[in-house]
């Protein structure tokens, strides 16, 4: 009968097992406010702030480290504000704005600053070190978009940076593959209703410069068939770049979407 007791308790206790698992996981992420803690994470913040984190005050603690990365920034202390930027992705992997801003920092202020450094001694040596910023905002950038995949603001992120600072960082410019690599990022952002009017225009934009005319003609004039009455578009500028697509490809007069008058 005891023998009989002890299995059944052991059963129940082994039963029981994966449950206090998964509150004794909850109640250390209540803890932290739901941030994986490290040591080199409490290294990076203070003592203070630490506190702060085992009382689950995730979110103020990251907005405090955003406003002081602010403030490194008005400085030009760019290390210092990197590590923050860095910190505070890290307590709230969810927030467009830290991913956004952030490599925007990197790549245009911080890469700036590297580049302009005195201390560079060739000109060589500031645009290696710029390069180096732009390919940590690239990195940076990619994991806002694991973090955050279903929505379109790190997409079109990620095609600007290409398209503007990555296009450059070419040995042999205008690189095409960059400009191909923003496309591709740009068309994901587009796919998304909620995208602003200039997305899909800098779709076609980079589509031209990577190359593929007929895609970017293509892409105008899938904008200029969109409902003028109830989309909000820069209707203007669509129609100047079809005609100037119509007569660099020598698109047919019957098939244009804007016919040459006939004499």
């Amino acid at each position: 009968m005891k023998l009989l007791v002890v299995i059944v308790l052991f059963g129940i206790g082994f039963a029981l097992l994966p449950l206090e698992n998964a509150l004794r996981t909850e109640r250390l992420q209540m803890k932290y406010g739901g941030a994986h803690v490290t040591f080199q994470l409490r290294e990076a913040i203070g003592q203070n702030l630490a506190i702060a984190l085992l009382a689950g005050m995730r979110g103020i603690v990251a907005d405090f480290l955003w406003i002081q990365g602010h403030g490194f920034w008005e400085k030009r202390e760019w290390l210092r504000q990197y590590r923050n930027i860095e910190v505070a992705v890290t307590l709230q992997p969810q927030s467009i704005m830290f991913w956004d801003l952030g490599q925007w920092h990197m790549a245009w202020n911080i890469g700036y600053g590297a580049f302009s450094d005195p201390k560079n001694r060739t000109k060589a040596e500031a645009i290696k070190r710029e390069r180096e910023w732009h390919e940590k905002a690239r990195q940076f950038i990619l994991r806002g978009i694991e973090n955050i995949p279903n929505r379109y603001e790190l997409y079109f992120t990620m095609g600007w940076l290409y398209f503007e600072k990555l296009s450059k960082d070419c040995d042999d410019p205008p690189c095409s593959e960059a400009f191909c690599k923003s496309a591709d990022y740009l068309a994901m952002a587009t796919s998304y209703p909620d995208a602003p009017q200039f997305v899909p225009r800098l779709y076609a934009r980079a589509l031209e410069k990577c190359g593929d005319l007929k895609a970017a003609y293509e892409e105008w004039k899938r904008l200029w068939r969109l409902d003028h009455s109830t989309t909000e578009q820069a209707w203007s500028i669509i129609e100047r770049e079809i005609r100037r697509l119509e007569d660099y490809l020598q698109i047919p007069n019957q098939q244009r979407v804007f016919p040459q008058p006939t004499p």
